[in-house]
């Protein structure tokens, strides 16, 4: 666990994760993604994350926030659903 921008998060390839929302920050766009396994790593889908997030010119994901959600179709097959707010922050 790492503490930046007054919240304490983790991160990934330089862009910082917390669950909170940042009181210093620009707004840049919404973050989303979704697995179609359940056995995969939440690193993964925040590397993707991570990965959008610069490309965006964001230094932060704040809101960030993960689920398991069941399919329509099939109760055993279950997905990671993954939302955020792309933002860059300062101190």
């Amino acid at each position: 666990m790492k503490e930046r921008f007054g919240r304490k998060g983790t991160e990934v390839k330089g862009i910082f994760f917390t669950e909170g929302q940042f009181d210093n920050c620009t707004f840049i766009g919404d973050a989303a993604t979704t697995s179609q396994q359940q056995n995969i790593s939440l690193d993964i889908l925040k590397e993707r994350l991570a990965d959008e997030a610069i490309s965006k010119g964001a230094n932060a994901i704040d809101n960030f926030k993960y689920v398991q959600k069941a399919t329509i179709f099939s109760f055993s097959d279950t997905k990671w659903v993954v939302t955020g707010r792309f933002v860059a922050a300062t101190d």
